[in-house]
């Protein structure tokens, strides 16, 4: 219950843009490539140093971090240990940032799986940054949009 009220006090972030890339394609058309923070990351150490150091690299990357470990203080904190279990029931988060010894990931792993709706990532890795990121691709037909209409006039 504790863990469900922490993460329904953190409001889901905007989608900002991190970064915009237009990207080559043909003529008429325009392709976009950007970043956008994933959402809110559950960060659950297992230390309060290593889900201080995941809660760090998630809001460095445009997400929301809800820490959860024994000893972890702050706004967005919960002091204690969450039930791996649990993972298959809390919602409001995006993706699980932990670090724990082969079998509580596996536990882990099999609550995130147990889940109704979207399948959401465990990280295990030290190096989550890239993670924390999502991309979307947007291609758009300048020409139907009017912006050549003589490309249009050339193929007929």
């Amino acid at each position: 219950a504790d863990a469900q009220a922490l993460l329904d006090r953190i409001p889901q972030p905007d989608r900002v843009i991190l970064s915009e890339t237009a990207l080559p394609g043909p003529t008429g058309e325009s392709n976009i490539l950007a970043t956008y923070g994933r959402g809110i990351v559950l960060c659950l150490g297992p230390t309060p140093e290593a889900a201080q150091s995941q809660a760090t690299t998630a809001r460095a990357n445009g997400c929301r971090a809800a820490i959860i470990a024994p000893g972890a203080a702050g706004d967005h904190a919960l002091d204690g240990a969450l039930d791996l279990h649990d993972l298959s029931r809390l919602s409001g988060f995006q993706g699980v940032a932990f670090w724990g010894e082969d079998d509580d990931l596996r536990t882990a792993r099999q609550a995130l799986a147990d889940r109704d709706g979207q399948l959401l990532p465990l990280w295990a890795e030290q190096d989550l940054a890239d993670r924390c990121r999502l991309e979307r691709h947007t291609c758009i037909d300048t020409t139907a949009a009017g912006g050549n209409a003589s490309l249009l006039a050339d193929a007929s």
